[in-house]
């Protein structure tokens, strides 16, 4: 399939591009895999992967599988690739899920499966002996872990822009997970907002660590180079938690332009990397996008990490933080490109009276607060930011909610036209019948650049003031005797009718073995009053791993306040 000589037009979905590449590239490096070492890595053509999509894809329609969910159930690597491709081409309805046999993120898999309806499931042998009969309680799935023959004369069906490409689910940090519903039209109109935004070129060669069945890794890492006729890289995620310098080893070795991840991710290796030989060796000169996004972007991290890696050719230039979600495909602003990390400082009170207001330079952390640019408003978006109660537009420095237009925006969540009705189909007052997508994000627009301050469910009103979780949680994980990454969570609890302010942090297994607890309640309570002028009512210290997160890393808040009911038994309990 695939015609070298065809030229691709703005009608063309994702697999037009792929396929048109594919005939005019044919041994062009599409995929490279690093399951180890560089002596371990599989390299598939665009002609080999060409081959064995539209060889499953025939397989998929044979089975009857057209137009129906089905689960992909996969380990990091090749096999991913190409049974995602090969359900865009089969009209199948694919339903990325994470392989785990860890109990709390099992309960996401097995959500997943239980709202989608999937009775069918794309797998590895071995991944159906790992976690088959952990899902045994759902009743029988269709296990299809292998390719069978297939008639020459099958067809694949003619795929539409505004057929369903794929269900993504939410990382349910702040509720249980949905199903985004993500047509073709969706892929293909983001992947160009991506490519437009990031300045990348066609045989572009970028990816990393990140998951495959999340909507980061998917979308950015794994089909923006194969829409643009480049090369897709990647690694398992667990060899980058265990040793971070094999991602920049990776960026070196293969020389990929564009790689992201959290702010996590850029935190890891500025902790875990040491000077070593190893280290001197790597030239990170080719990085020339170095994405963040998907968690609160920090400024600090940035300015360590591009300090850092300085001798060994990143530019803090290279920095693109952005901001996105499953509900626009993914990407909705960044960059520009080389314009590197920029930030206001903000007035803290102002801030917390919804008010967007510039800080001197010689004000007090407990006056200011720093907030990451997360880039220009991608051109394939209208953004409004908007009264959350009221529904009418904001005026100009008022923080609001993140509302989005765009034919990145989904179809909505899978079985729920209810939550649909009001998050897919929000007008705002007095503006006629446009309908966008309430992001639930809280953010203001300024010189053309959206700031996102934080999360509306999220938000915490306290005694008349707005207090954004992250400032605080930050400042928790700055402690030198915290866990660090992403282990801490500022949350409300209900005492006498009266809401009060707690905190839960993650600390370093010695320091609780060795340290006073009072002592470090102490240094917490007063970092937390001299950085952002905040009292807390209760502050739990826990062993590294305790806080409840989603699979991609984020605290669930709404889940931390029963760790309250046990921290009397803990001895760690403090008012």
């Amino acid at each position: 399939m695939g015609n070298a000589n065809y030229s691709l037009t703005l009608e063309d979905n994702f697999l037009t591009h792929f396929f048109f590449y594919a005939a005019r590239y044919p041994q062009r490096e599409a995929c490279i895999f690093q399951p180890r070492g560089p002596e371990t890595a599989i390299t598939l053509s665009y002609e080999a992967l060409n081959h064995k999509v539209i060889e499953k894809a025939k397989f998929l329609v044979e089975q009857g599988l057209t137009n129906k969910p089905v689960g992909l159930l996969f380990p990091t690597g090749i096999e991913f690739v190409v049974d995602f491709l090969a359900c865009l081409a089969a009209g199948v309805h694919a339903v990325p899920m994470n392989v785990t046999k860890n109990s709390k993120q099992l309960e996401r898999t097995l959500a997943i499966l239980s709202d989608t309806g999937v009775n069918t499931v794309l797998t590895t042998s071995d991944t159906k002996i790992l976690v088959g009969s952990l899902l045994e309680d759902l009743g029988e799935f269709r296990w299809i872990d292998a390719c069978g023959s297939v008639s020459v004369t099958t067809t694949l069906p003619t795929i539409g822009l505004d057929d369903i490409a794929f269900i993504q689910y939410t990382s349910g940090s702040t509720s249980a997970p949905k199903g985004v519903i993500v047509s073709h039209r969706n892929v293909v109109d983001n992947q160009r907002a991506i490519q437009t935004a990031c300045g990348h070129k066609q045989g572009l060669i970028a990816g990393g660590w990140l998951p495959q069945f999340h909507d980061m890794g998917l979308i950015g890492h794994m089909l923006q180079p194969l829409f643009l006729g480049g090369t897709y890289v990647f690694m398992p995620p667990l060899n980058f938690i265990q040793r971070p310098i094999r991602w920049l080893q990776l960026i070196d070795r293969y020389r990929i332009h564009s790689s992201a991840a959290p702010n996590f991710g850029y935190e890891h290796c500025t902790k875990l990397i040491k000077p070593s030989a190893s280290l001197e060796q790597l030239d990170l000169s080719c990085w020339q996008v170095a994405l963040n996004g998907s968690e609160p972007i920090k400024a600090a991290t940035m300015k360590d990490f591009a300090t850092q890696f300085a001798a060994q050719g990143f530019s803090e230039k290279a920095f693109f933080p952005c901001y996105g979600m499953a509900e626009t495909t993914l990407f909705v602003s960044g960059g520009p490109k080389h314009g590197g990390m920029q930030s206001l400082q903000l007035d803290r009170n102002a801030l917390a009276k919804g008010k967007v207001s510039t800080s001197q330079p010689s004000s007090t952390n407990a006056d200011s607060l720093n907030v990451v640019n997360c880039g220009e408003l991608s051109e394939h978006f209208q953004c409004a930011i908007v009264d959350p109660d009221k529904l009418t537009r904001c005026a100009d420095n008022i923080v609001g909610e993140i509302w989005l237009r765009s034919a990145s925006v989904s179809q909505g969540y899978l079985k729920q036209p209810q939550t649909n009705s009001l998050i897919f189909e929000a007008a705002i007052k007095g503006e006629g019948d446009q309908y966008f997508l309430r992001t639930g994000d809280l953010g203001f627009v300024r010189d053309g650049c959206l700031f996102v301050t934080g999360r509306l469910k999220e938000l915490i009103i306290l005694r008349g003031k707005n207090i954004y979780p992250y400032d605080l949680e930050h400042i928790c994980n700055g402690y030198s005797h915290a866990a660090g990454g992403n282990g801490a969570s500022v949350f409300t609890v209900s005492d006498n009718n009266t809401v009060k302010l707690a905190a839960a942090v993650e600390i370093k297994k010695r320091a609780l073995k060795e340290q006073c607890h009072d002592a470090m309640r102490r240094d917490l309570t007063q970092r937390l009053a001299e950085g952002a002028g905040i009292t807390l009512d209760y502050l739990l210290l826990l062993p590294p791993g305790s806080l409840p997160k989603t699979t991609s890393g984020k605290i669930r808040r709404g889940e931390c306040q029963h760790l309250l009911n046990t921290a009397p038994l803990q001895g760690e309990f403090s008012h």
